[in-house]
């Protein structure tokens, strides 16, 4: 999933709709099951149940049955659409709505998935499609931008955030020769979804389509040089400990609360994490959108969930209207911004630009990150890709000098094609 919080499934007693009158007619009337998981976790719970509450009460005759579901759902999932055991309506990570699709499991959302375009954001609007047409309604959006220690750049003369990642370099390596047991960049070697974006920004693709088949793009001269530089600010440049071609997410966090790291590339959660553990460091930190490369763009990875509609759903009627429901600034806000995340829908996002959470000085950059995002290639197997470890094996073999970016990017462009071809 795009950014580890996305929407999880897991396996339920049951499925579809409950009551013994199928839907046939249309009518609204009946009762449908809804599953969701992470990133619903307490706090969200109430929140969702009301609003399943406030539908039931709205369309009399109807009833949703929610289940919050737990982190370790996919291949229990999977197991559930073998065996004909599926939801009505499911908030399901976006990463994984190609591959369900595939199964066969979804309705078709839409034919044409340009109808779409205006009424969502763009990247999400990707995160749904399989072979030419969307299988899910985007519900919310994780992107990732840049958190920066103000003072430390202003200290060596800078008034802005570095707007290329040639900029980004030469500011941490100044802000660290300034600034003793600092780390100028938190470089974050054990989750891809930091720096394959990269390959965009260099100018290349991750995959390309050729006739029916994706083929990937990892060997590209784009994808050589995206990850060499990556690698660099660690082994060359030294902006992290050594250690950090094993760091994660929780580890920058941790180090930027500390006052031990000057820049990150982090979510909204984990900026939220950052001000939870060291709340005076608020006036300290900025935000803005990722830097360009070479390639002359910044888009990073639309991470979130979607809302999908299950084929075996025998109350069909309830759930698309159920789904509509859902979709409404009033009810898709509340939820959204208690997560941390966007709403995946223009007129919400807008809203939450205005005057929402995202309004707010330091996360307005997630708002404008949100317009310069992409998916993952839209094939049935890219989880196989991500399950084998074959993006973060490939840098971490050239952070530590095993193989050359080179060797590692063709092996990898290998290893990706066997998982999707």
């Amino acid at each position: 999933m795009a950014i580890g919080l996305a929407g999880a499934l897991a396996l339920a007693a049951c499925g579809g709709a409950s009551d013994s009158g199928a839907n046939s007619s249309g009518e609204i009337k009946g009762t449908i099951d809804f599953w969701m998981g992470d990133p619903i976790g307490d706090a969200q719970q109430p929140i969702m149940q009301k609003l399943a509450d406030d539908y039931a009460a709205a369309h009399p005759g109807t009833k949703v049955n929610l289940r919050f579901l737990g982190k370790d759902a996919h291949q229990t999932y999977l197991t559930s659409i073998a065996g004909g055991s599926v939801p009505c309506v499911a908030l399901i990570g976006n990463t994984w709505t190609p591959e369900f699709a595939a199964l066969n499991a979804l309705e078709v959302y839409a034919n044409d998935p340009k109808t779409l375009q205006g009424t969502y954001v763009p990247g999400m609007i990707e995160s749904t499609i399989f072979k030419g047409k969307s299988y899910a309604v985007p519900y919310d959006t994780g992107v990732r931008a840049l958190i920066y220690r103000k003072d430390m750049l202003e200290a060596i003369g800078k008034t802005a955030a570095p707007a290329t990642w040639q900029e980004l370099r030469e500011d941490a390596l100044a802000i660290q020769a300034k600034n003793q047991g600092v780390n100028g960049f938190g470089i974050i070697g054990g989750a891809h979804w930091y720096y394959l974006p990269l390959i965009w920004n260099w100018g290349g693709e991750i995959a390309k389509q050729s006739g029916d088949k994706w083929v990937s793009e990892a060997g590209s001269t784009q994808s050589v040089q995206a990850f060499q530089f990556y690698s660099d600010l660690l082994t060359k440049d030294r902006l992290s400990p050594a250690g950090a071609s094993a760091w994660t997410a929780a580890d920058v966090d941790k180090s930027m609360g500390l006052g031990q790291t000057a820049m990150m590339v982090g979510g909204s959660w984990d900026l939220r994490t950052i001000l939870k553990q060291s709340p005076d460091l608020e006036g300290k930190l900025g935000t803005a959108v990722l830097p360009k490369g070479p390639g002359g763009n910044n888009d990073t990875f639309a991470g979130g969930s979607n809302l999908a509609v299950f084929r075996e759903c025998n109350n069909k009627a309830v759930a698309n209207d159920f789904v509509k429901f859902m979709m409404t600034k009033e009810n898709l806000v509340p939820v959204t911004s208690n997560l941390g995340l966007l709403p995946a829908t223009n007129d919400a996002l807008a809203q939450e630009k205005a005057t929402g959470s995202f309004s707010a000085p330091l996360f307005k950059a997630y708002a404008e990150q949100a317009d310069h995002t992409r998916s993952i290639p839209p094939v049935a197997s890219w989880g196989k890709v991500e399950g084998a470890n074959s993006i973060v094996n490939a840098m971490q073999s050239i952070m530590s000098g095993k193989k050359t970016a080179d060797v590692a990017m063709k092996e990898l462009a290998d290893q990706v094609n066997q998982a999707i071809g």
